[in-house]
């Protein structure tokens, strides 16, 4: 579904593209910074400060190998993959149900709903895509604000379904499970702690 979200998401990958070339030219330069993290987590350590995800936080990050052993940095990368992973899934299971005519009483009301939450979900997945292109940067605020995003149009995607008769739960499941992974791999980006000679 093209849209203006996946626009967005475009422009999004566009900038960063143009903000890794800048940053081999001149690595500190505003914007695209390359600094080094300091003050790692262990993983156990980096959950924690997630509180009430901590155990959700734990099964999805332990599930990947390289978490055992990853930095404060690489955990939060594999927690914004669970989180892409995640929204992908979702997005894939609400062009499923878009085309299915067996649900019960699908509206036009109900098609708007999914169709607007389809193309939220294609902005999400870009987003948490370019977090990880601004997380490997070493643009970590960015990475950070992508994160963000991504969740924002997660809750506005549930929030669409609130008035949508019969229908208000069709996704709360999905949507509070990536709302739940955004909030992980957010908190632990927020621990990244780069060099204090570097300016952002």
């Amino acid at each position: 579904m093209a849209s203006s979200y996946a626009v967005v998401g475009a422009i999004l990958s566009f900038f960063l593209a143009v903000g890794a070339g800048a940053a081999q030219e001149q690595p500190l330069e505003a914007g695209a910074p390359t600094a080094p993290a300091q003050g790692a987590y262990s993983l156990e350590d980096a959950c924690k400060q997630t509180t009430v995800h901590y155990e959700l936080c734990m099964a999805t990050l332990s599930s990947d190998r390289s978490a055992k052993s990853a930095d404060t940095v690489g955990l939060a990368r594999v927690a914004i993959l669970a989180a892409q992973k995640n929204a992908s899934e979702t997005a894939t299971y609400l062009s499923s149900i878009y085309d299915d005519d067996s649900i019960e009483n699908k509206t036009m009301q109900l098609q708007q709903c999914l169709e607007d939450c389809g193309e939220r979900y294609e902005a999400a997945v870009e987003q948490l895509t370019d977090a990880t292109v601004a997380l490997d940067m070493g643009a970590y605020r960015e990475a950070g604000a992508l994160v963000a995003a991504s969740q924002a149009e997660v809750k506005l995607c549930q929030r669409g379904f609130r008035v949508v008769p019969g229908h208000k739960n069709i996704l709360t499941g999905r949507n509070r499970e990536v709302d739940r992974l955004c909030s992980i791999a957010l908190t632990i980006t927020k621990l990244i702690r780069p060099s204090p000679d570097i300016s952002f």
